[in-house]
């Protein structure tokens, strides 16, 4: 069917959590679900644009080499507190796409954690 994405997307707890959390914090207007909505559509059909990059997984994950791991920053807004950032995996092979996390500069300067991604990562694997 003509425009169906090239990938699907396997939703994870952490990231409707995290997604929640962004939302009540009211740091950004009644259009950033729709923003966000576009940003994860356009993953599927492109799960590589030019606003992400190659992440290193946090030391010690277990997971298959068939998946990869990305972050993409999503301006908002101005400066670095209206970028917000997506962690996601890509799976060529089973052309899946996987929201992990997503935040802002004022909760991770960078990233969240190593020790909690990872339990992200891994925990997103037995849902």
């Amino acid at each position: 069917m003509p425009g169906s994405p090239q990938f699907s997307l396997e939703q994870t707890n952490e990231f409707a959590r995290t997604l929640k959390k962004l939302v009540k914090s009211k740091a950004y207007d009644k259009n950033f679900n729709v923003i966000i909505s576009e940003v994860i559509w356009g993953l599927l059909n492109n799960p590589y644009p030019s606003n992400s990059r190659d992440e290193p997984l946090p030391r010690g994950t277990r997971i298959s080499k068939q998946w990869t791991f990305h972050k993409l920053t999503i301006k908002i807004g101005k400066g670095a507190s209206g970028q917000v950032r997506l962690i996601y995996l890509v799976n060529e092979i089973d052309r899946i796409v996987k929201p992990l996390w997503i935040y802002n500069h004022e909760q991770f300067k960078k990233r969240p954690p190593d020790k909690e991604l990872r339990k992200n990562i891994e925990d997103s694997f037995e849902e």
